[in-house]
């Protein structure tokens, strides 16, 4: 076997950040140390009785963080697209048709989702730079009240966009649509209430705003959503993708489907102990506090904002459009390797077009954000 000084010249993880210091990319975001800490616990079986504890309580955590009330809460053993595609693939039937919210890339995955299981996406399209607006939003709704369903990306982290879900979601409702939304880059950064805003599943990420690592969708299931799942022509059983084997083995048995990611499990632990011992309400503000920064020391180096107008804009993520004649992977590159910070480039259709900087969980601190600014400020000097 090999010996421990062996394996320390042989390993390759310790390289995979390079010089990097400080992660304010729009995520995976920075985890405190006691997120790391908590994660380099040794393995554990997962039906040993403590851990099937810590799972327990964990989701519990979560719900709080979520405003659940009686909504059911799960945590899926995957990154938070899997969790968006299981709300689609297990509520939605072939013929069916799907009002989808897109004003940006994610917004339209929800679309292939729809197409993936036969299903007709009606498309509600709006600009990159606004969210959409809530009167033309509400008469598309009436216009469409024969949808079985709608989808909705919250923050649209490639255009630093923060939707408004509230009125949307509960006309919706109104009409007996199933009401899907994405919260992937929202939950524990900004107000989320999905019972007062008619929201029946729910779908987010542990590496956005929750500070943990990639690999769990934290997820809320409402009651109307368990029927329309239940009574789903072909319903998906035995799947990774199975809403229904969630909840015939945990929610009823406290049982797993399969074998949970343990030490992802721990991360999550130690990260939502975190935001329920800031306090929920001082997490939000914090995020508010430190978005507020960015855009106004990005206003001031003479940059635009992608949104159209400032209260378009996540207090999760900001995206800079890009300046004339500057190339985004240079100015990432440059900050990377002159200031081991990382930031983030522009996605899909807004690839070259912006810059974004994740202020989110344990980065959106004010020291961090302060520091990718300066480092931004500098760069940019340089070229000039």
């Amino acid at each position: 076997m090999m010996g421990i000084s062996e394996y320390q010249g042989k390993r390759m993880w310790n390289k995979a950040r390079g010089d990097i210091k400080l992660l304010m990319t729009a995520g995976p975001v920075e985890v405190s140390p006691r997120v790391l800490s908590a994660m380099a616990q040794p393995a554990i079986y997962h039906y040993y009785k403590e851990f099937v504890g810590l799972f327990d309580e964990t989701t519990k955590k979560l719900a709080q963080v979520f405003r659940a009330g009686d909504l059911d809460t799960l945590i899926l053993q995957g990154e938070g697209v899997l969790g968006l595609e299981a709300a689609v693939v297990c509520s939605v039937n072939p013929g069916e048709k799907v009002l989808v919210f897109e004003n940006g890339p994610f917004g339209k995955w929800f679309g292939d989702y729809v197409k993936n299981v036969g299903a007709e996406p009606v498309y509600f399209h709006e600009d990159t730079k606004r969210c959409f607006d809530t009167s033309k939003a509400l008469e598309f709704l009436e216009k469409n009240k024969d949808a079985v369903a709608m989808t909705l990306v919250h923050c649209e982290t490639p255009a630093g966009l923060l939707n408004p879900p509230k009125e949307i979601c509960k006309k919706a409702k109104s009409l007996g649509m199933l009401t899907i939304v994405d919260c992937v880059a929202s939950l524990g950064g900004v107000e989320f209430l999905p019972n007062e805003w008619g929201i029946d599943i729910a779908v987010s990420a542990s590496q956005k705003c929750l500070s943990s690592t990639a690999g769990l969708t934290p997820m809320i299931v409402s009651t109307f959503a368990w029927e329309k799942i239940e009574k789903k022509k072909n319903p998906i059983r035995v799947s990774y993708l199975s809403l229904l084997d969630w909840k015939e083995s945990w929610l009823q048995s406290k049982k797993f489907p399969f074998t949970p990611f343990t030490g992802e499990v721990y991360g999550l632990a130690a990260a939502l102990d975190e935001i329920l011992e800031e306090g929920l309400e001082n997490v939000l503000e914090r995020h508010k506090v430190v978005s507020s920064y960015v855009r106004k020391r990005t206003l001031e180096l003479g940059l635009r904002l992608w949104p159209e107008e400032e209260r378009f804009c996540s207090p999760t993520v900001t995206a800079i459009s890009l300046p004339e004649h500057v190339d985004d992977a240079k100015i990432i590159s440059d900050i990377a390797k002159n200031y081991g910070i990382l930031i983030g480039g522009g996605y899909r259709e807004l690839k070259g077009k912006v810059l974004r900087i994740g202020h989110m969980g344990y980065s959106a601190h004010m020291p961090f954000v302060s520091a990718t600014m300066d480092a931004l400020e500098s760069v940019l000097k340089s070229y000039s």
